[in-house]
C-alpha cells in the first residue's frame, strides 16, 4: 500500500505518468519497499517450517518433494526482494532519472515478480502432492486443500499472457493477473499456515507415542 502497488500502476501509463507518480509518493515508496524488504524475508522461515511438516508426512519416502518445497518457496523470497529493490531505486533519485528510465524500472519489477511465478508454482504443487500421499486415516492436510495448492499453483500459468498486454484482464493491473492470481496466493498462504499450526502438535504427539512404544 506504501507503494502504490496495490493495484500496480498501469502498463499503458506513459514514463511520464509514471515518473510523476515516483516524484510525488517517493517517500511512502522508499518506506515501503524497505519494509517488503525487510519482511519478504520472512517468507523463508515460513517455508522451512512447511518443509519440516512435510517431511513427517511419509518418514520413509523419498524427500524430493519437501526439497522441492525448501528450495521453490526459499527462492520465492528472490523476486519479493529483488523487484521491491528496483522500485526503490526508483524513488531514491526520482528527481534526477529520466521518466523512461523510472519506467523502466517499474516495469522491470513486475516483469520479475510475476514472470518469475512457477518458481513459486512448484513448491505449491509439490505441497498438494506430498498431502495427497499422506496414509494417515486423518492426513494432516485435508484433500480439498492439497487439490486447492495444486490448482493455485497452476493457474499462475496465465502469467505468461502479461507481458503481451498493457491493458485488459492480462496486464499487470488487469483483474485476471492482478486481483485474482495475488488473491489465490493469499489464499494459499492462510490455508497452508493455519494446516501447520494444526499439523505440529499433532506431529508432536505421534512423535511422543514412538518414544513411549520404545
Amino acid at each position: 500500500m506504501l507503494g502504490y502497488n496495490i493495484p500496480p500502476i498501469p502498463a499503458d501509463f506513459t514514463a511520464d505518468q509514471l515518473a510523476q507518480h515516483f516524484r510525488t509518493h517517493y517517500n511512502e515508496v522508499r518506506a515501503g519497499m524497505a519494509g517488503a524488504m525487510l519482511f519478504g524475508c520472512l517468507y523463508l522461515p515460513w517455508t522451512l517450517s512447511i518443509t519440516k511438516v512435510m517431511q513427517m508426512i511419509n518418514r520413509n519416502e523419498n524427500d524430493v518433494l519437501s526439497t522441492l518445497q525448501m528450495w521453490g518457496g526459499g527462492l520465492t523470497v528472490v523476486p519479493l526482494v529483488t523487484s521491491s529493490v528496483f522500485w526503490l531505486t526508483g524513488a531514491f533519485r526520482p528527481d534526477v532519472l529520466e521518466p523512461r528510465i523510472l519506467q523502466m524500472l517499474y516495469d522491470q519489477g513486475w516483469l520479475l515478480i510475476d514472470m518469475f511465478y512457477f518458481i513459486t508454482t512448484i513448491p505449491m504443487v509439490a505441497i498438494g502432492i506430498a498431502g495427497l500421499s499422506d496414509q494417515r486415516e486423518n492426513p494432516l492436510f485435508p484433500r480439498w486443500a492439497c487439490w486447492y495448492s495444486i490448482w493455485a499453483g497452476l493457474s499462475f500459468l496465465f502469467e505468461l499472457l502479461m507481458p503481451f498486454f498493457k491493458s485488459g484482464l492480462f496486464a499487470r493491473q488487469g483483474w485476471l493477473n492482478f486481483w485474482v492470481e495475488f488473491f489465490v496466493w493469499f489464499i494459499y498462504i492462510l490455508l497452508i499456515t493455519f494446516y501447520v499450526f494444526k499439523a505440529i502438535p499433532r506431529l508432536e504427539q505421534e512423535r511422543a507415542e514412538v518414544l513411549r512404544s520404545s
